[in-house]
């Protein structure tokens, strides 16, 4: 059976910002972005960024978290199944990162909502000779 195993992660960066008024009523929003970049030796690795903002107050409320992940995986996999099941291997530690920021930041922990990532285009840019 094909699989995407994910070997290591390690937290790149991690910003949080909350000058609000206390009191305030926020409206988060929610931005992800994760690319994968592929060796010859079935190996790959993935960064995840994910910024969770106040709509109206973008300057003045966020968490941001940047990880980088690292996998393997079987051969003959196609790179859309690979980065599909990248994502979904990573997610779940990316939003633990962005609730522990928060409830840590003295506000009720913020928890993402789940990304259901085979309803999403995949948009890949092949660059170089990273072929598989």
């Amino acid at each position: 059976m094909a699989s995407v195993t994910l070997n290591a992660y390690r937290v790149e960066e991690m910003h949080f910002k909350n000058i609000l008024d206390t009191g305030i009523q926020i409206k988060l929003e929610n931005k992800y972005s994760f690319n994968v970049k592929y060796d010859k030796e079935n190996k790959c690795v993935g960064v995840f960024s994910v910024e969770v903002y106040d709509k109206d107050n973008a300057d003045k409320f966020y968490a941001k978290t940047k990880v980088a992940a690292f996998y393997t995986f079987s051969d003959g996999m196609d790179k859309d199944t690979i980065h599909r099941e990248a994502f979904k291997e990573i997610f779940p530690y990316a939003k633990s990162i962005i609730t522990t920021i928060s409830a840590n930041g003295g506000i009720p922990p913020i928890i993402l909502p789940t990304v259901d990532i085979d309803s999403q285009n995949i948009y890949r840019f092949d660059f170089g000779n990273n072929k598989k």
